[in-house]
């Protein structure tokens, strides 16, 4: 049987239509989903950490990342557990010149990005070597401890201190160098804050 932790990072605020389907996820899933709050008075990066820290000493068995501005479908997480992977995410959307798609990009195999096609919401089951936006993952525990610590992180520039990588592209990259497949699940498209596409 599934156990599903919940986690949500906040600056203290969350959008209520997020609280809303949280609460009523956590209310259809009972007893096999649990809330995890983390108020982040640091980096995003170390929030998240610290929820897996918590996920990882729980009997939990998945933890599903929701952003604290985000609208996940209903039943996003049952949907995601169906597919039984040790990672499938819900993309949230993203707008990229005229046109709206979903976060999900193609590794080039050079270190960088491009844009995964297709990209619209819609597109069915993506993968297997894409990285995807932190803001609907489902991570099974057996994903971490091939990973391992640091959770989450950061890749910065040494002289400029430019960020080169967010947290969650590295943190699908380092799944893939595990062997690990990255798969995205476009027809749950999760509204979000439009993200910028370059």
């Amino acid at each position: 049987m599934h156990k599903v932790a919940i986690a949500t990072v906040t600056k203290g605020s969350i959008d209520a239509k997020t609280a809303a389907w949280r609460e009523r996820t956590l209310a259809q899933m009972y007893p096999n989903a649990v809330g995890l709050w983390t108020i982040s008075g640091t980096t995003l990066q170390a929030a998240r950490c610290l929820q897996v820290d918590t996920f990882m000493a729980s009997d939990c068995t998945h933890i599903f990342l929701l952003d604290s501005d985000v609208i996940p479908q209903e039943r996003t997480i049952e949907k995601l557990l169906a597919y039984d992977m040790p990672f499938i995410a819900a993309p949230h959307v993203a707008i990229k010149g005229d046109e709206v798609g979903v976060m999900v990009l193609d590794r080039d195999g050079k270190g960088a990005y491009k844009q995964h096609n297709p990209w619209r919401p819609g597109s069915g089951l993506q993968g297997p070597n894409v990285v995807v936006g932190c803001a609907g993952m489902l991570i099974r525990r057996d994903v971490f401890e091939k990973v391992g610590k640091p959770w989450f992180r950061c890749i910065y520039d040494e002289y400029t201190g430019a960020l080169l990588k967010t947290e969650d592209f590295d943190f699908c990259d380092r799944m893939h160098d595990k062997g690990l497949e990255v798969w995205a699940m476009c027809d749950l498209v999760i509204n979000h804050k439009i993200s910028m596409v370059v």
